[in-house]
């Protein structure tokens, strides 16, 4: 019996099936994607499709809404049809019927912005005590669960009791908790700073708050904006473990309601954030998430829909999502990370499959081929893809789709050729704080620049696995670690290690007990390496830059902003970081680019002794030649991608071929033995 590699997951509107065939066009639907996916989630928009419901007694037509992506009124292969209640469940009967498990998916949004479709919600549209507020004391027309009623009784319990009716009903196997049920929309510097939350909260902290902010001022704009603003500035730190606790909370009760009826509940991540900005800006703790038992998070790795300019962004993304998708599993290592695979979406008119393949191509194989080391063995971070959105793909579009997810997804590394990044949880938390009073760098951040730079750095591993890792590591942020893992980290002797930090009076003890002696000012980076026996093999601080200036005014920084704009960093040393690249490369014996090193970016991945598998990846936009020195002598070269499509030959330890724009190839390379 073959094991499964990856599980294949769609995420899919009515308006891809057809409700006046019997079967509701499963079988035709199934027949064109060419596989029997693991599960389906099916996209009905909108929180009133379970607090409308109105039972399975008697036949009711759905709202529009729900039939298609707000309302939509035609796909590529059909229009949007009038589906009522019956039909609904007849289709969750029939995709169950080929082993595909059901979940219910809905976003936070209610109004259907469809001038053919004038119409109000049927449910939400009544309750805008439940409406996110901004700090300006505007309404935010999107439900925050976190609130309560009007009579004080919190809408997480309606909403459970209506979500396991509904679930009954239907019998849908899980529930999928889309955008706005895993997160608020907004950051929470700009949300929500009503008199219901803001109670909430100093109950919370059990500090009475009253002689600093008025406790009641919804119907007081600028009372509430200087709430929000004094909150924000003075009690930051408890506002975002008030948040995290709050959304921990309300997936306990989500995942105790589900465990009691036998099914199952996914959430997507934060907005394409990594743990210390998912916590910083939406108050959200991924492992105190995973700690309620959930099964998995769909983790929103779109990076194709926005390279590509998905809503006029420009905004590329790839190694930022890299380190994102990486970090959250090093956080939560025994999590199912299940990566959202953006291939089309007519709604919110991109498509990826169509009008930029290759960077659909790379996200496939750059999502599957980041690891983590789990007790001195390798671990995808990715347990496989869900299709978004799977409606309007051509049978040929999904051979294309599943022909590369089965290369992604080929093999079991035993080693990846280059640096495993160290993540502590300890450090995360500490970053908090560090970062509210320096605008420093966390871990991730630091990654996403040394990935830009072609670090060869796809690879975590949590230091309470140190002492089984094995290969070169980097240690970022040092200083960040608490004294015992500092021990672990300095006393690692299972490959080169790279030790990276900011000076402190704490570290510096440290470091000398260590045997390090490091001469450099408070406050200054240094990186040091050392070899597999502890000897130091080169250090270099990076010069001290005046920060005084950039953190006068760090006061009115705007935090209050859309996931797709950088939060304010420091700045850092442009040449230190290039050190750093340069420093992992040679503890970890990468290959070296040698022709548009600019351009060209590489993972490594050694299948077994003498066998390498290189991912090129050429981040410009136009075909680039990409030359490449392992090392050592090749033997031959095996092209596992379509292009290009003619053999390539080694040239003693090199070898040169053509990368598509923004696209990538992969290459299998026999060595000689040394």
């Amino acid at each position: 019996m073959s094991v499964k590699r990856y599980e294949k997951w769609i995420w899919i509107e009515l308006i891809g099936f057809e409700n006046q065939d019997r079967d509701y066009g499963v079988g035709a639907y199934l027949e064109t994607v060419g596989y029997i996916p693991d599960a389906v989630s099916l996209l009905l928009f909108t929180p009133d499709f379970i607090h409308a419901h109105n039972g399975m007694s008697e036949e009711h037509i759905l709202p529009p809404e729900v039939c298609s992506y707000n309302a939509r009124p035609y796909g590529k292969h059909r229009n949007r049809q009038i589906w009522t209640n019956f039909q609904l469940k007849g289709l969750v009967e029939q995709l169950q019927k080929h082993g595909i498990e059901v979940y219910c998916a809905f976003f936070d949004l209610f109004h259907v912005h469809n001038p053919e479709l004038p119409r109000p919600s049927e449910w939400c549209g009544a309750h805008p005590e439940l409406y996110e507020m901004r700090m300006s004391g505007d309404a935010f027309g999107v439900i925050n669960p976190l609130k309560r009623f009007k009579d004080g009784s919190y809408y997480e319990d309606l909403f459970i009791h209506d979500l396991m009716t509904v679930m009954r009903d239907y019998r849908f196997d899980g529930y999928h908790g889309a955008d706005g049920y895993s997160s608020s929309r907004l950051s929470i510097a700009e949300i929500d700073y009503s008199d219901d939350m803001v109670e909430q909260f100093v109950r919370f902290i059990g500090d009475d708050l009253s002689q600093e902010i008025t406790m009641n001022c919804d119907q007081d704009k600028l009372a509430m904006k200087q709430r929000g603003e004094w909150i924000w500035k003075h009690r930051r730190i408890e506002w975002i473990r008030f948040h995290a606790a709050r959304w921990a909370s309300l997936w306990q009760k989500i995942m105790i309601a589900i465990k009691n009826e036998g099914k199952k509940a996914v959430a997507n991540s934060t907005w394409t954030r990594d743990p210390f900005e998912a916590l910083y800006r939406y108050g959200v703790d991924y492992r105190q998430l995973a700690a309620t038992g959930i099964d998995g998070f769909v983790v929103e790795s779109v990076a194709a829909s926005l390279s590509s300019g998905a809503d006029g962004m420009e905004y590329e993304p790839i190694t930022e999502f890299m380190a994102m998708l990486a970090s959250m599993k090093a956080y939560m290592p025994e999590t199912r990370l299940i990566c959202l695979n953006a291939i089309q979406d007519t709604n919110e008119q991109w498509d990826t499959i169509n009008h930029a393949p290759t960077v659909l191509e790379r996200d496939i194989y750059t999502f599957s081929n980041l690891y983590v080391q789990v007790e001195g063995k390798l671990k995808r971070s990715s347990a496989g893809f869900m299709a978004c959105l799977g409606d309007g793909i051509s049978r040929d579009g999904w051979k294309w789709l599943s022909d590369r997810w089965e290369l992604g997804f080929d093999g079991n590394p035993e080693r990846i050729v280059g640096v495993s990044l160290v993540w502590s949880d300890e450090a995360l938390q500490n970053s908090l704080e560090d970062f509210m009073l320096t605008r420093n760098w966390p871990v991730h951040r630091l990654m996403d620049q040394w990935l830009q730079k072609g670090a060869p750095l796809h690879s975590f591993v949590n230091i309470s696995d140190l002492e089984q890792a094995n290969g070169a590591i980097v240690v970022a942020n040092l200083h960040q670690l608490p004294d015992d893992e500092f021990e672990r980290a300095a006393g690692y002797r299972n490959g080169p290690s790279i030790l990276i930090g900011q000076m402190t009076e704490r570290l510096a003890r440290l470091t000398a007990a260590a045997g390090l002696n490091l001469v450099c000012e408070p406050d200054q980076y240094f990186c040091v390496t050392r070899d597999a026996m502890g000897v130091t093999q080169d250090v270099f601080l990076m010069e001290q830059a005046d920060i005084e200036g950039e953190l006068q005014h760090i006061d009115s920084i705007n935090d209050a902003i859309s996931w797709v704009k950088q939060l304010y960093f420091t700045s850092m040393s442009d040449d230190f970081l290039s050190r750093c690249v340069e420093t992992m490369e040679r503890a970890a014996g990468a290959p070296v680019v040698v022709k548009n090193q600019e351009f060209i970016r590489m993972t490594v991945l050694e299948m077994k002794p003498g066998t390498w598998r290189i991912l090129i990846h050429n981040v410009f936009h136009k075909y680039k030649f990409a030359r490449i020195d392992v090392g050592r002598p090749i033997a031959s070269i095996n092209v596992l991608t379509d292009f290009p499509g003619v053999p390539v030959f080694p040239d003693g330890s090199e070898f040169g071929l053509y990368v598509p724009g923004r696209g990538m190839v992969i290459v299998e390379l026999e060595l000689n033995e040394e």
